[in-house]
C-alpha cells in the first residue's frame, strides 16, 4: 500500500509544483470541505449521547460533591 501512496503523493506534489496557486489553493479547501463533511455529520448524529454521557459525568460529581 505504501508505494501507490507515495506515487500519488509525488504525482500530486509534481502537479503542485506547475499549476497555478489559487488552483491549489482551490483543490486544497475542496478536498478539506470533502473532510470536514463527515465529521459534521457525525458531530450531529452523535450530539444526544455527548449531552448524555456530561449530564451522567456531573451528576454523579455532584453526587460525591455532596
Amino acid at each position: 500500500m505504501q508505494i501507490p501512496y507515495r506515487l500519488l503523493w509525488t504525482g500530486f506534489v509534481l502537479i503542485g509544483a506547475v499549476t497555478q496557486l489559487d488552483f491549489v489553493w482551490l483543490v486544497a479547501d475542496t478536498l478539506n470541505a470533502f473532510m470536514a463533511f463527515p465529521n459534521l455529520v457525525s458531530l450531529l448524529l452523535l450530539s444526544p449521547v455527548v449531552v448524555r454521557v456530561t449530564n451522567a459525568y456531573f451528576d454523579r460529581r455532584r453526587a460525591a460533591l455532596a
